[in-house]
């Protein structure tokens, strides 16, 4: 049976919709193809294979809304063929483009024109063609958007609301470096700074080494002239000729592991331990009055420039640093000296901090009594507490005092207590009428001890522990007949150490005093205290028992002018008390013996357990 035209030639039939060669249902993905239509057969004439071989027709939206292809939900409620929009519906003017659908306009106005029917293909070849020219075309069109959310953007929404979920519900893992050994090795060099020498009395540099190394160290600064050089041994004091000024003391690695120095006057006693130089420095109870004044001394022993922060405190707090105070900057190799009585005059006590904000230097103040009678008086050396602690030592006093002044200084911003202790070779205790010390924040108090510490209420006792609610620093100044003295806190000291100290005409009576471990906690044990002579040969030595609220007090000979304690398996606090043509107090200060460097390696961090 033959048709008169090609069944899928339907140019020439009636259309019932505006796009040509599509059903409604096609227009429409939601419409159900079967409503109002009639089961339809393929024309007779024609096999399956013939039919199957024609390219069906690629049904799609006349609007363009890719529902399928693209994801993207309505964006809009209305006529989808008139393009009338809903009042007040929200539309950007700057939409992405993409890939739609040709309208039915634009897919007539491509459509070929009819041709005549080929010699050869028959109809089947005329409808293969009309079929390929009538495939939809795609145009590039602007797509209008709401406000609702694209599905991509709520399933990204989920993602990271789910991870947030699970971070909060797990514990994360923590991360520590991992840590390694440090390495310890023998210092190559060491520096030491000796101040300058007081107005009278005679002087002299000692300088030793308390462990086995001996070899040349290198004195310069203002007290050494043009330098000199000289010989040191284990065990043997030397002792140099020096000028007033400061001296800087400078060791091979030879020398260096077990440095000892120390600056002394005779007629009147004044001794000090010669220091490295010291990143902060405190001085409680300093003055700049007539009476009481104190000379701050800060040399730079390298020769590049540094510079240094001052800062003062009295009983009402912080005090404005007079100009010649502010960053001050100190060439290298040089000393600076300021005299505070004319730097910044004033009645009563100052407590006096140094930092170093800048290079190296090493820091010492003069204390000096002076009679107003006779305008006469003495100096001796201040040194300075290197960290405030809640607990401080103050090992060593004259036996014998006109005065004592307790000098507390509280760097922090709120006020603290503290509570005064005696030491005592057998206990530490609480004395019967010791004050109440109250130091206010950024402040000093100030505490007469003169009857506390009297030989009739504490005979026995050597030194002095303060205990307070926060870091203090302290310090006590002893004055007898003009005569000054200074009792500073000590370091803790668990390995072998030494000091150099004065022998000859002008020093007597020597006492090393011993105080045991602070708390209650710490562990007993013994220490041995070996005096030897300027020429190395050890004189009578002798051991101690100390321990948690025990001391000790060992005399030794006046010819001594080196001591070294060995304490074993006991932490300590010690100082040397000497008397003679006045007094003066030499505390112990560990060794530096070892250089500390941590251990580095790359790697990433280790997780630890969770």
């Amino acid at each position: 049976m033959s048709h008169s035209r090609d069944p899928y030639d339907r140019s020439h039939e009636p259309q019932t919709d505006d796009v040509y060669g599509q059903e409604p249902w096609m227009l429409d993905p939601f419409a159900d193809p079967y409503t109002g239509q009639t089961a339809q057969t393929p024309p007779e004439g024609y096999t399956p294979e013939q039919l199957y071989a024609q390219e069906p027709y690629v049904p799609g939206p006349e609007t363009g809304q890719m529902l399928a292809q693209t994801g993207y939900p309505p964006a809009y409620e209305g006529d989808y063929q008139t393009g009338d929009y809903r009042t007040g519906e929200f539309r950007s003017g700057l939409e992405p483009e993409f890939e739609a659908w040709p309208t039915a306009d634009e897919m007539r106005a491509e459509e070929p024109e009819a041709e005549q029917e080929p010699a050869k293909g028959g109809r089947m070849a005329a409808a293969a063609a009309a079929a390929a020219a009538a495939r939809p075309r795609l145009r590039r069109v602007r797509r209008q958007r709401g406000r609702r959310l694209d599905n991509t953007v709520l399933v990204a929404v989920g993602l990271v609301g789910a991870m947030a979920v699970a971070l909060l519900l797990n514990r994360p893992h923590q991360w520590e470096q991992p840590k390694l050994a440090a390495d310890s090795s023998a210092p190559t060099a060491a520096t030491v700074v000796c101040p300058g020498k007081p107005k009278s009395g005679a002087d002299q540099v000692a300088v030793t080494n308390a462990a086995e190394g001996s070899g040349k160290v290198t004195l310069s600064g203002p007290g050494a002239g043009n330098g000199a050089e000289t010989t040191v041994g284990a065990g043997k004091v030397t002792r140099a000729s020096v000028k007033p000024g400061s001296v800087v003391v400078k060791a091979g690695k030879e020398v260096a592991p077990g440095l000892v120095a120390g600056r002394s006057t005779t007629k009147p006693l004044a001794a000090t331990g010669c220091l490295p130089p010291q990143a902060e420095a405190w001085f409680p109870g300093v003055g700049a009055g007539a009476t009481h004044n104190s000379i701050l001394e800060l040399t730079n022993p390298n020769s590049g420039a540094a510079t240094v922060d001052i800062s003062l405190y009295d009983e009402k707090g912080v005090v404005a640093v007079p100009e010649d105070l502010r960053g001050v900057a100190i060439p290298g190799n040089t000393t600076r000296t300021f005299d505070l009585l004319h730097v910044i005059p004033r009645k009563g006590e100052l407590s006096l901090k140094t930092t170093v904000v800048r290079g190296q230097a090493g820091v010492m103040v003069r204390d000096r009594a002076v009679a107003l009678e006779t305008q006469g008086g003495s100096e001796d050396y201040f040194p300075g507490q290197s960290t405030p602690a809640e607990t401080n030592l103050l090992v060593g006093y004259p036996n014998k005092s006109a005065s004592r002044t307790l000098t507390v200084t509280n760097p922090g911003d709120a006020q603290v207590s503290a509570e005064l202790r005696l030491l005592t070779p057998k206990n530490v205790l609480t004395p019967e009428g010791a004050p109440e010390i109250s130091v206010p924040p950024n402040g000093q108090t100030q505490i007469d001890l003169t009857k506390l510490l009297g030989k009739d209420s504490a005979g026995d006792a050597y030194g002095v522990e303060i205990v307070a609610t926060g870091p203090v620093a302290t310090a006590m100044r002893s004055v007898d007949g003009g005569d000054v003295a200074i009792t500073t806190a000590t370091e803790t000291i668990s390995e072998p150490t030494a000091v150099v100290v004065p022998a000859g005409g002008g020093v007597g009576k020597k006492r090393v005093l011993i105080s045991g471990p602070v708390t209650k906690t710490g562990a007993s044990g013994t220490v041995k205290v070996v005096p030897m002579t300027a020429k190395g040969k050890a004189l009578k030595a002798k051991s101690v028992e100390v321990g948690p609220g025990l001391g000790a007090e060992v005399e030794v000979p006046a010819e001594a002018a080196l001591i070294q304690l060995v304490p074993e398996g006991v932490e300590i606090n010690a100082a040397v008390a000497m008397s003679g043509d006045g007094d003066a107090v030499v505390p112990f200060r560990p060794l530096r013996s070892e250089v500390r460097t941590a251990g580095v390696a790359p790697g990433l961090p280790l997780p630890l357990e969770p």
